[in-house]
């Protein structure tokens, strides 16, 4: 179709300033980054959520004096995401940013809560106003309102590292104490086990809606429809009522997240297509009938938390015991905040986001612009900002201006971004990749090991039999392995089965309750996939960057959580 297709002019015609070029970005390390974006990206979210993402590392690394950097660079290569570190070389800096940091630790460890309750509860207004956007809004009012919505996705950002930035340093510096005494991280993180956080209400939420399902008489219903046409059934059906409503009410809380990638606004919201919830509730109706109560399980969890924490501080010393006693305490507040400003941040914010650009893209389909109104999402927010603005100064004239613009830019970017899903070209690291990987923050929540960055790309990572990663949650499983690589394939995931897949984020926590273990491409002790499954005591290693191409769907394997060994016991294929 393109003869003269390139994916470099691709990636510039999605934003010249954040193209990836060589050799001028060669001098520092850059890599894939397959934890958060494990797909092609789309132009909207390069230029919206992608570009908060960078300028919120830079805000909040210097607001806070972050001693090793000044935060990570983003850009697009080959359609990918890739993420740059660049650390600090000037000693003296380093120490006199050291000194800040270290004042604004000191104030965190007795005044977390109300830091995070102040910078959430203003993630929660400006989601509260981009909530607000619709169809009823004029030309005007909708042409502000992306402008406001950009510029609260780009705070939010800036919150999103003002916050995790002391979090993860107060979390290492509890696995720091513990380890000082001789409890290695995979034992101290079951003292931080048992959190009320929005992670485990959305499973409670989900666990209350399938006792409801029966309790209402439609429990068999959901069993023998398909989950794409249960809603409509559901619909029809006068028993359903009183379930629909806390349906509905259920959605309204915690159904703003984007079902794949939270990094994108491109993919469909849970309220868009419910069809992920309707599944999950299904799995959730045969464990609901064997008496399984999802709040005996959170108790079991907050007992074995606090029976690992008092046995540990009756060993320490006196005078160690009261600092235990403080890290204890802002190490499970900032290990909450890991899951909820998944929830509110990369989650809602995106799912926020991507809603006021449906709104635009409907009425950009209105006018003609569009074929459709998901095309939207191959603008970049630039193009969208002139073409919504144009609108809202003389209709009639932008609809003729921007008909010769915007349908083939959007033809030929989508023909793009669906080639660079077929290539997978881009690499996994470049530039002046390490010796050795020592940044802790590159090693707990993205997992780079050294095999890693010496590979430079995943395709040539050996496919093996047995393979380490990191001991994500503790425990020991063997059973039959299910390959899930995108949430189109969640419906394939069985009861009993262990999740093998690239990474996990909040759209997958309601994966969990079904599974007997989990094992991740990428991710560190740090990701979603490690904390969730220490949440549901299941076995997990994480980090391994092999995992979805040495294990094929039926493949039994033992994941070994307690010491990060993964081994294939018995291939469903010779």
């Amino acid at each position: 179709m393109y003869d003269d297709f390139d994916l470099n002019d691709m990636d510039r015609s999605i934003s010249g300033m954040r193209t990836l070029r060589i050799p001028d970005d060669e001098d520092i390390f850059w890599f894939r980054d397959d934890l958060h974006q494990p797909y092609p990206i789309s132009p909207l979210g390069m230029t919206t959520v992608q570009k908060h993402h960078a300028w919120g590392y830079h805000v909040a690394a210097e607001e806070t004096q972050l001693p090793p950097s000044k935060g990570g660079h983003v850009k697009i290569f080959k359609g990918r995401v890739l993420l740059g570190f660049e650390e600090l070389k000037d000693e003296a800096e380093i120490g006199r940013r050291a000194v800040e940091f270290g004042k604004l630790l000191d104030y965190l460890r007795e005044h977390w809560h109300q830091y995070y309750t102040r910078l959430i509860e203003e993630v929660k207004q400006g989601l509260n106003f981009m909530g607000s956007v619709n169809d009823g809004m004029s030309d005007a009012d909708l042409s502000y309102a992306i402008r406001r919505s950009e510029e609260i996705n780009k705070r939010n950002w800036e919150i999103h590292f003002a916050l995790m930035y002391p979090a993860d340093a107060l979390y290492l510096e509890f696995e720091a104490f513990c380890k000082e005494h001789g409890i290695e991280e995979k034992d101290a993180t079951i003292m931080l086990k048992g959190l009320d956080t929005m992670a485990t209400r959305t499973d409670q939420g989900f666990w209350e809606l399938a006792k409801l399902a029966d309790e209402v008489g439609i429990g068999e219903l959901f069993l023998k429809e398909d989950s794409k046409d249960l809603l409509k059934k559901l619909n029809e059906d006068p028993h359903a009522s009183k379930w629909l409503a806390s349906f509905y009410q259920f959605l309204d809380i915690y159904g703003h997240r984007i079902t794949a990638a939270h990094l994108d606004v491109l993919f469909s919201t849970w309220i868009e297509d419910p069809t992920p919830v309707l599944e999950t509730i299904k799995t959730y109706i045969p464990r609901v009938r064997q008496g399984w109560d999802i709040r005996e399980e959170r108790e079991k969890m907050i007992k074995e938390s606090q029976e690992a924490s008092h046995h540990f501080l009756s060993k320490l010393p006196s005078e160690k015991q009261e600092k235990f006693k403080i890290l204890l305490d802002v190490g499970r507040k900032t290990y909450q905040f890991q899951e909820d400003h998944g929830f509110y941040i990369d989650g809602s914010s995106t799912a926020r986001l991507h809603d006021v650009a449906m709104v635009c893209g409907r009425r950009l389909k209105q006018w003609g612009l569009l074929e459709q109104p998901e095309d939207v999402f191959f603008l970049n927010y630039n193009e969208l900002e002139e073409v919504m603005a144009g609108l809202s100064r003389n209709r009639n004239a932008a609809i003729y201006h921007y008909r010769r613009m915007i349908p083939c830019t959007v033809k030929e970017r989508k023909w793009g971004w669906n080639q660079v899903k077929e290539l997978q070209e881009a690499p996994l690291t470049l530039g002046m990749v390490p010796e050795k990987v020592t940044d802790p923050i590159m090693i707990k929540v993205f997992g780079m090991i050294d095999e890693v960055i010496k590979a430079g790309k995943v395709e040539e990572l050996k496919v093996m039999d047995r393979f380490e990663g990191y001991p994500g949650a503790p425990g020991m499983i063997e059973g039959p392995a299910r390959v899930i690589t995108s949430f189109e394939d969640f419906p394939k995931l069985q009861h009993g089965e262990i999740l093998v897949c690239p990474y996990t984020a909040t759209a997958w926590t309601p994966l969990f309750p079904k599974i007997k273990g989990v094992v991740t491409d990428t991710g560190g002790m740090l990701t979603h996939a490690a904390i969730t499954a220490r949440e549901y005591r299941l076995p997990a290693v994480v980090g391994t960057w092999r995992a979805t191409k040495s294990i094929q769907d039926g493949d039994v394997i033992r994941v070994d959580g307690n010491l990060g060994i993964v081994e294939i016991l018995k291939r469903v294929k010779s």
